[in-house]
């Protein structure tokens, strides 16, 4: 099989999940692979970012990559290209939809934050809210007051998702799949022709938009169940050493 596109999760597999400083061995080891294929003449780099986090961390790993292909941001509610610096709305994403995100965030901010210190708004986001703490179990509280003020405003519909330690609140029908088929079309390629990195269930998107699909060491056990890979190594090490796997060799032969 001969791979074109490898569609990666940031958190918990180019970088740690904690936040703490990158390994910078490491990163630059990552770097440097993707860096050494543009030289030999294979471009673009075929890596396309598929992450909850918002389009300016996705445009700086872009530059650091120099890539070039559509990149999922928010989970698939915003797609940034750094070839025109250009970000648009995911799949699914309305103007009636936005506003109600608007709405909610209001309220999380004025009603709910108050009362959970430990829990802070991720900022940068337009079309999905995160938040973060070092304590996911206080997300449980807040999820049902999220609920019902949805419910009172009329939507719109949402999926609510915790991960190592953020609570991602997305648009329902926008997700990564929905993003990763829209951009592999774009690209003209099929599932057939991708290979998917992922940690968390919130990447089960990921692995049914490829047709391999692998995990570092570090990823959820439910997660692990889907891959045809598991690294015996964590997040960064892992991605290595999944890049250097025969499955995945075939995406670096030169055009």
């Amino acid at each position: 099989m001969s791979y074109r596109w490898i569609i990666s999760d940031i958190d918990g597999c180019l970088s740690p999940e904690t936040s703490e400083a990158w390994n910078w061995e490491h990163f630059k080891q990552l770097a440097e692979f993707f860096h050494t294929r543009r030289k030999q003449g294979a471009y673009p780099v075929p890596l396309i970012l598929c992450t909850g986090r918002p389009q300016p961390y996705v445009e700086v790993w872009a530059k650091i990559f120099d890539l070039h292909a559509p990149l999922v941001c928010e989970n698939g509610a915003v797609i940034y290209t750094l070839e025109d610096n250009t970000s648009r709305f995911g799949p699914g994403v309305t103007p009636e939809k936005i506003q109600g995100l608007r709405n909610l965030r209001l309220y999380i901010e004025k009603e709910l934050l108050p009362k959970q210190p430990e829990v802070v708004y991720q900022f940068g986001k337009e079309a999905q809210l995160s938040l973060f703490s070092k304590k996911p179990e206080l997300f449980s509280k807040m999820v049902d007051a999220i609920h019902q003020f949805v419910k009172q405003q009329g939507g719109p519909e949402l999926l609510i998702q915790p991960s190592h330690y953020y609570l991602n609140i997305s648009l329902a029908g926008v997700n990564k799949g929905e993003a990763i088929k829209w951009i592999l079309n774009t690209l003209g390629s099929h599932r057939n022709e991708a290979v998917g990195i992922g940690d968390t269930l919130g990447d089960l998107a990921i692995r049914e938009q490829v047709h391999y699909f692998a995990c570092p060491a570090n990823a959820h056990k439910e997660i692990k169940e889907y891959a045809d890979y598991v690294s015996p190594y964590p997040d960064i090490l892992g991605v290595l050493d999944i890049l250097h796997q025969p499955s995945f060799m075939s995406v670096w032969a030169t055009d």
